[in-house]
């Protein structure tokens, strides 16, 4: 029976909530993108203290472009 309210409710869902999650999706899923490339460049700099915002920028200037 609870089942039968859970697929209810997911059929009932309304599609802005679902565009909303899908974006919320993509954006987390860009964010991981970029810190794993800051992460890469921290690394490749010899991992230097103090250079997060830097790595982080370029690493998005490197995935946007």
């Amino acid at each position: 029976m609870a089942k039968k309210k859970e697929i209810e409710s997911e059929e009932k869902t309304p599609a802005k909530k679902v565009k909303k999650a899908k974006v919320v999706e993509a954006e987390a899923a860009h964010e991981e993108k970029v810190r794993l490339a800051a992460y890469y460049r921290w690394e490749q700099k010899g991992k230097k203290y103090g250079s997060h915002s830097e790595d982080w920028f370029e690493a998005e200037d490197t995935l946007t472009d």
